[in-house]
């Protein structure tokens, strides 16, 4: 295919990033997918060429952290995102690889999973995600009680946010699904969404028109929770991908972290620089080596010290090879979160946990 017949959008990344990295390798020395298959400018420059290699880009975590690098700014994430698209829309991706996480996007989505529950003279909303309820559903339970003592009238809205579609190309189904979410909150009196989770967060804030975004981070941080026993030992903080570039977020996370007794450290990849958890771009259904790279950086990292983060993902991700906790268990559970005693229900468990806090919502609500 020559160059000319790539899609316009696409054409066009290609060239600003051929035209503007200047190969420093700074995104390749952090990158494990960069470092495989080489700079942006020679991946710009293959596609250019030849039109191939879209394909690739489904080795890439799409966590953002060559963009905040570079020196230049060049869009890479977007890049990488759209030479997905295009090699979905060209029919060069298949999507058996990733048949368990569209499924559990699909269960997140259906009518058993979903609800919109909106007491009258509310306009604001606690969207909690996919995985946050079920593997953390006493933490799920205490933070919906504490936000309701916190924001007058605030309703429950659970569904999926169609993040992976997103990540794996489908563009058109993911507009039309997360469209026609937005749409129902819009029609329903929402204006508001306070989440839990990270991804949800960015999806919202970039394509919820009509729709105001806060985490619930955000929230505690104005109305703290008290009275909890204190944490003790240090942690480093590991900051999820959609917060690379929220510097508010992450000074108000931080803080959070500390407030629980918690002993923060810092890290040479921390913050903005913080790497993948290994679960980004469902790169672990296609190259699994590439994933475990990532999580092995912050595993060395954390060098045996707690690792604390804002996403249940990046929890259920990282906890398999390095001590792992949630923001939002230790500042609910401190104690317990650290000594690893809280409960994190799996498989078919953690989808009874979403649909016991789902019937709770709604008769809590009521």
């Amino acid at each position: 295919m020559p160059a000319t017949d790539l899609q316009p959008g696409l054409l066009a990344l290609a060239r600003t990033v051929s035209d503007g990295c200047t190969q420093c390798r700074a995104c390749q020395y952090r990158c494990a997918f960069l470092d495989e298959h080489g700079s942006p400018k020679e991946l710009a420059d293959r596609l250019l060429e030849t039109g191939k290699g879209r394909a690739r880009a489904f080795e890439c975590s799409l966590c953002g952290l060559c963009t905040t690098i570079c020196p230049t700014r060049l869009p890479l994430t977007e890049f990488f995102l759209a030479m997905r698209r295009a090699a979905v829309d060209a029919g060069r991706v298949g999507m058996t690889p990733y048949r368990g996480l569209l499924n559990y996007e699909a269960v997140g989505a259906s009518r058993l999973f979903r609800l919109v529950h909106l007491p009258a003279g509310g306009d604001t909303v606690f969207f909690p995600g996919c995985t946050f309820p079920g593997r953390h559903p006493a933490t799920a339970r205490a933070l919906l009680a504490h936000l309701r003592g916190s924001v007058p009238g605030l309703g429950v809205a659970m569904g999926c946010c169609f993040k992976p579609s997103h990540d794996l190309g489908r563009r058109e189904f993911f507009l039309r699904r997360f469209g026609s979410l937005c749409q129902e909150l819009l029609d329903r009196g929402v204006r508001t969404v306070l989440t839990a989770c990270p991804n949800c967060h960015k999806v919202f804030k970039e394509y919820g028109d009509g729709l105001s975004v806060r985490t619930v981070f955000e929230t505690l941080s104005r109305f703290p929770v008290n009275g909890s026993p204190r944490a003790h030992g240090t942690a480093i903080v590991h900051t999820p991908c959609p917060y690379r570039e929220e510097e508010g977020i992450r000074t108000i996370i931080h803080r959070l972290a500390e407030d629980t007794g918690i002993e923060v450290e810092k890290t040479r990849q921390d913050g903005a620089a913080s790497v993948c958890c290994g679960e980004g771009g469902a790169v672990g259904a296609l190259r699994p080596d590439l994933a475990a790279r990532w999580t092995g950086r912050t595993k060395d990292m954390a060098a045996g010290r707690l690792v604390v983060t804002s996403c249940a993902g990046c929890v259920n991700f990282l906890s398999a090879h390095v001590k792992t906790a949630h923001l939002l268990d230790l500042t609910f559970f401190p104690r317990e979160a650290t000594a690893g005693n809280l409960h994190r229900p799996r498989g078919m468990a953690a989808y009874l946990h979403r649909l016991l806090f789902k019937f709770r919502a709604r008769f809590e609500l009521d």
